[in-house]
């Protein structure tokens, strides 16, 4: 299984793409959450659209579906092909209605043809189940478990796991999205999983970040040490980063980087 950040920023960076991860296993492509500049940090990988098989999403925020619409369109009218958009029934109904409906319910791939399209026309929607292991195809290893995360009050919101093979106590990876603080969470990830990849906004909002719907770099630096080694970080904005690595973190995630479990 490889990992490779297709992005590494919050929604308002413009250095280093916002968060997304493109994860490969067998003939599995599947991208975690699809921001707007999905569709270049795709090619700038060597990749075609048409070669991401599978996306999921975790939240409904501008910064991880706003590529979908573009993504759509093109596999659509370009490459005559739908990718299978994974998420749960209620986040892809509002992802339809209240995103993707405005741009693509409306559009001629006929000319004079003005037939309403659905999320179905541009994509495989598959209804997923939080909280237990889901294949992604029944002849590849690769399987996902989604955890409830808590980001913003009435939102519904996911963490991400992937593994491919649960009988393993490694080999795994967490994927937070975006998060609140959550050590139980956080101690979870760094005994199960081979990587742990963290949201990290680098400044408080309020004090001990009260007001904040992001995990803070005050906050994860508050936890023991031999919690924070295990911790990449990533999400976070172009401000100056601190020296992770000299405060006990394996460090900053950056864009493009990858990594392997083996």
């Amino acid at each position: 299984m490889k990992i490779t950040f297709m992005g590494v920023g919050s929604a308002f960076s413009r250095k280093n793409a916002t968060s997304s991860i493109l994860v490969e296993s067998g003939a599995i492509k599947l991208l975690v959450d699809c921001g707007n500049p999905i569709p270049n940090s795709v090619e700038a990988c060597g990749l075609s659209l048409s070669d991401i098989t599978h996306i999921f999403i975790t939240h409904l925020h501008a910064d991880h579906i706003g590529g979908l619409e573009q993504m759509a369109l093109m596999c659509r009218l370009f490459h005559n092909y739908r990718p299978k958009l994974l998420s749960t029934s209620t986040l892809l109904k509002r992802l339809w209605n209240c995103s993707l409906r405005g741009g693509l319910e409306y559009v001629e791939a006929t000319p004079g043809d003005e037939t309403p399209q659905s999320l179905d026309s541009y994509f495989d929607p598959i209804v997923l189940e939080p909280q237990q292991w889901i294949s992604l195809e029944d002849e590849e290893p690769l399987q996902i478990w989604l955890h409830h995360s808590n980001h913003v009050k009435g939102l519904e919101a996911y963490s991400v796991e992937l593994c491919e093979d649960p009988s393993l106590e490694t080999r795994r990876i967490l994927f937070t999205s975006d998060t609140r603080f959550n050590e139980p969470l956080i101690r979870y990830g760094v005994e199960a999983c081979t990587y742990m990849f963290h949201d990290c906004q680098l400044f408080d909002s309020g004090e001990n970040n009260h007001l904040g719907v992001h995990t803070s770099y005050n906050q994860l630096l508050g936890l023991p040490a031999d919690i924070r080694q295990h911790l990449w970080l990533y999400h976070y904005g172009d401000s100056p980063l601190p020296n992770a690595k000299a405060d006990g973190f394996s460090g900053f995630v950056e864009h493009f980087q990858t990594f392997v479990c083996e």
